[in-house]
């Protein structure tokens, strides 16, 4: 892999930057935290609130699927096994 291809992701992003991280407007980034599915953020200094990407990505990780479907997988649901 060529450096120029290469992406980073910081570790630590500001609230649009996290808004954008998780694929959602900064309104309903808010809300999702407000509402517990993202975290809280994290304080730098005195007044810098961050969230850090591997919050957001376990967060992100957690949500349930397209379905619903929360264990197992379609084979498994296929052949009733649960």
């Amino acid at each position: 892999m060529s450096r120029a291809s290469a992406v980073w992701t910081p570790g630590a992003l500001r609230r649009a930057e996290a808004a954008r991280y998780c694929a959602v407007s900064a309104t309903t980034f808010d809300v999702m935290v407000r509402d517990g599915v993202l975290p809280q953020p994290r304080l730098v200094g005195d007044r810098i609130k961050v969230w850090l990407s591997a919050d957001l990505e376990a967060a992100l990780a957690s949500l349930p699927p397209v379905g619903g479907e929360t264990e197992g997988n379609s084979c498994d649901a296929a052949f009733g096994i649960r």
